[in-house]
């Protein structure tokens, strides 16, 4: 028997959201199919249940399993989907992970909609200093962590009236970013990146610890 979140996670769900892909994609794209507009990441790709599932029928296979039942849509178009048509107790939770300078914080902002909640570990450490952006104090460290747990007892509490909420982090660890997903009952979705790539973007950011953070994280991540 499936929960909501453990559905998502489930081989069952995987299998089939593949083989919707791959029998949709034209010429190797897939397209919204409510806008028609190409999509151009692969981590951009949402498997939409057009009858929303619920507690009571996440285990219906004619619903939950059904290929007639998901339409191909892209994150933003799916948000619009939902906030549209007033679903309620659907909110949803993500954990935007991959390495530094990888454009996790230029996706959410893409995507996210003005009743979204995210928490940006790059964002609390500014809101609370006069420090720029990416210049984290050691000093403020303890209390950055605290407001973290703080928001993250939020979200997995669901307190507020908040629409979606992201989870912005590096977690290169898959056991780290698993059971945090486990906890929030979150989407996992990955911002792929080089290390080319991410170390071409840290040289615009002109902090020299860039670097190091981007070599730890490629060093430690687990794809599991």
């Amino acid at each position: 028997m499936y929960t909501l979140s453990s559905f998502y996670k489930s081989h069952e769900w995987e299998r089939l959201r593949g083989y919707i892909i791959h029998e949709r994609e034209k010429n190797g794209i897939v397209y919204d199919e409510i806008t028609g507009q190409p999509i151009i990441k692969a981590y951009d790709i949402i498997a939409h249940h057009k009858e929303v599932l619920t507690d009571t029928n996440v285990n219906d296979p004619a619903i939950s399993l059904n290929p007639d039942n998901i339409i191909l849509v892209s994150h933003k178009t799916h948000n619009e989907l939902h906030a549209r048509f007033g679903y309620e107790g659907t909110r949803h939770i993500y954990i935007i992970y991959g390495a530094p300078c990888s454009g996790k914080t230029t996706y959410v902002e893409s995507v996210a909609g003005t009743d979204d909640l995210i928490l940006d570990m790059d964002k609390l450490y500014k809101a609370i200093s006069v420090r720029p952006l990416h210049d984290k104090s050691k000093r403020l460290a303890k209390n950055v962590f605290v407001l973290r747990d703080t928001i993250l007892d939020m979200i997995k509490t669901r307190t507020g009236r908040f629409a979606n909420a992201y989870v912005i982090g590096g977690y290169p660890l898959a056991s780290e970013r698993e059971r945090l997903a486990e906890a929030l009952g979150a989407e996992l979705i990955f911002i792929e990146r080089t290390k080319t790539e991410c170390l071409e973007v840290a040289k615009t950011e002109r902090n020299p610890e860039y670097e190091k953070y981007i070599e730890s994280w490629f060093r430690d991540f687990e794809i599991r």
